[in-house]
């Protein structure tokens, strides 16, 4: 890179070590910005050297392939995890996790969205995929986005009607989702606690949150619930490897022991296919799945090799490779 990063940079780094599911082959190259220079940085040096570009943010509601990725994966998080509330509005960094700012307006005061507490993840990514409940998405409280472009500019998004749908927000191609400003109601703080507590007990006893996950792995049909009908078709606790649909609630795959992402594909066809068959519903898919199969051919049909990049002498700086370095 043309300048030094100065948060952290890894190759060949397992992102099972980044997911909530705790699955998935290594990325190529690893960014953890320590700030919008760096993440500016990361981005213009994948541009130039034409690598493919992954975000994450906590690893929830994720799936990557045993094979891993392809290009550069940059990860949001602590230093994305800002928050600045100006009377009933609160400006936040993609990197908070919801139940963290849940937490955070409602010891000032501040409440309306104790909808998405308990929902696993952070804010970036519960932009892109408008994450919510019965009760309401974060769609319905955001006043503005905050994107950086691929040029390195920012941008500032205020969504008009149809840009949030369900489990979906339309956004610039190739732009990085950076914050948000929300709207907030005025709430006593007891109040908004008391319904957090009793929210959080529900999902408790209703989801396997002691197990890893990546939260719900199917969209629900329109009129009805993926969950329900997992559990009509007499899928509740098959398991294939390592990965089982959840005896707690089967539109969650938890990750009982060593499983692989191919385990978690392969659950995933079979119900797609029982459901199908039995009741006619196609199942589409809320979690994200990327990467390269594991049985993919090391160097074959890639857009990216490590061997045209080595390190420089700081360690943390990527540079392209002299003939002496490959």
């Amino acid at each position: 890179m043309s300048e030094e990063i100065r948060g952290e940079v890894h190759h060949h780094e397992p992102l099972s070590l980044h997911t909530s599911l705790r699955v998935g082959g290594p990325a190529d190259i690893l960014v953890v910005p320590r700030d919008l220079d760096d993440l500016r940085l990361a981005l213009t040096f994948a541009l130039r050297e034409r690598l493919a570009v992954e975000v994450i943010g906590g690893g929830n509601n994720l799936l990557v392939r045993d094979g891993g990725v392809r290009g550069l994966v940059v990860k949001l998080d602590r230093a994305f995890a800002n928050v600045d509330v100006r009377e009933d509005e609160a400006v936040v960094g993609a990197g908070m996790t919801l139940s963290a700012l849940v937490r955070e307006t409602a010891a000032r005061d501040l409440g309306g969205i104790e909808c998405l507490v308990g929902i696993p993840a952070t804010i970036g990514g519960a932009l892109a995929m408008n994450a919510g409940t019965s009760d309401g998405s974060i769609g319905d409280f955001v006043a503005a986005v905050y994107l950086l472009h691929p040029d390195g500019t920012l941008g500032e998004l205020r969504p008009g009607p149809g840009a949030f749908t369900y489990r979906a927000f339309d956004y610039p191609s190739g732009s990085v989702l950076i914050g948000c400003r929300l709207r907030l109601e005025r709430r006593p703080r007891a109040d908004v606690q008391r319904e957090i507590k009793q929210r959080l007990k529900a999902k408790k006893a209703t989801q396997p949150l002691a197990l890893a996950s990546a939260g719900c792995v199917w969209k629900n049909p329109p009129g009805d619930a993926a969950g329900r009908l997992i559990e009509e078709v007499g899928l509740k606790g098959k398991r294939i490897g390592g990965a089982e649909i959840s005896a707690t609630h089967a539109n969650f795959i938890v990750n009982r022991a060593d499983a692989t992402a191919a385990d978690v594909l392969a659950l995933m066809d079979a119900t797609r296919e029982r459901v199908h068959a039995r009741c006619g519903v196609l199942l589409e898919p809320e979690i994200r799945v990327i990467g390269e199969p594991g049985s993919s051919v090391a160097g074959e049909d890639v857009v990216f090799d490590w061997d045209i990049l080595t390190m420089d002498t700081s360690g943390r700086q990527l540079v392209p490779a002299t003939r002496e370095d490959r």
